[in-house]
């Protein structure tokens, strides 16, 4: 029975530490926002709401200094000679400056939304007839309602990914088709049995018939060499476009390969950050673990041994 009761016992225990340990961790949040402020207050009696005639010796407001949640409050004093002690939770305030029969003291307070006790000696001196010596316990509270609350945390984001577009390729340049040259076929000139002067005219006409059809080929061969020159123009004008557009292409692919790789970059440099956080949050799950299996396991053994030795 007392095995079963220390092996209950360690479980519970070993529940209650690993409970908290998986819920996350937040910081203990600020009351007011770190700042230099001009705060009111008002001297109450010891007991209740009635105002202390110490009031009347005292300036409201009083300056107030915020940092990590912790206030240091200034306070001028009238009449400083009338003053022997001024404690303020227990202890004295710091004199600042004291001039012309008015006093500067500063003291900490824990917290500001709360009366502070205070404790004062009085002498009056210097009117005659009228004599007055006590010591009061009192309470400063200030009005807080003018200290704005410290500013929400913001989340962390991960920068969005860039979604980068498929690059469309030119079309490539159609060529002009090159329409065929159509040469002329020379028809077989007939023979046909002429006298001798038939045959000399026959000779002359087919020789201007001849001239006439050289001249005309040789015009034709100028047309189709001139058609030539211009289409080669414009096959070189039309090379040089599409190389020129490909070397922008090409800028283009660098410029988007190097923005990704800084997103990249980023994304792993965010994504190693809270691998090394959650890395060290399980670090310090297993050694509470193994420290509480050892516990467990030393406390079993102990009650086995224990059991042992009463048989």
């Amino acid at each position: 029975m007392k095995t079963k009761t220390l092996f209950s016992m360690a479980i519970a225990f070993l529940l209650a530490l690993y409970i908290p340990a998986m819920m996350p961790v937040h910081a203990a949040g600020t009351t007011f926002a770190d700042g230099d402020y001009t705060v009111p207050f008002t001297v109450l009696k010891e007991s209740g709401n009635e105002q202390s005639a110490t009031a009347d010796y005292m300036v409201s407001p009083a300056k107030v200094k915020i940092q990590n949640d912790k206030a240091t409050v200034t306070v001028t004093l009238n009449n400083s000679s009338w003053w022997q002690y001024f404690k303020v939770q227990g202890k004295d305030v710091q004199v600042v400056s004291e001039a012309n029969d008015k006093r500067v003291v500063k003291f900490d307070v824990t917290d500001l939304r709360q009366p502070v006790k205070a404790k004062i000696h009085v002498i009056v001196t210097g009117i005659p007839g009228f004599e007055y010596d006590n010591k009061y316990d009192i309470r400063l509270s200030f009005n807080t309602s003018s200290i704005p609350a410290p500013p929400a945390e913001k989340p962390v984001t991960t920068p969005p990914v860039k979604e980068t577009k498929p690059e469309t390729k030119p079309e490539a340049t159609k060529k002009p088709e090159e329409k065929p040259t159509q040469q002329k076929v020379e028809k077989p000139v007939e023979k046909k049995e002429v006298s001798k002067n038939e045959t000399t005219v026959t000779e002359k006409a087919s020789k201007s018939e001849s001239e006439k059809e050289s001249k005309t080929e040789d015009a034709s061969t100028t047309d189709v060499e001139t058609d030539e020159t211009v289409d080669a123009a414009k096959d070189e004008e039309d090379e040089l476009g599409v190389e020129d557009r490909a070397d922008e292409l090409v800028e283009e692919e660098e410029a988007a390969e190097e923005i990704s790789i800084e997103e990249t970059e980023q994304n792993e440099a965010v994504a190693e950050e809270v691998a090394d956080e959650k890395g060290s949050s399980n670090t310090i799950l297993f050694i509470v673990l193994a420290v509480i299996f050892a516990i467990l396991a030393g406390g079993i053994t102990f009650a086995a041994v224990k059991k042992r030795a009463r048989k």
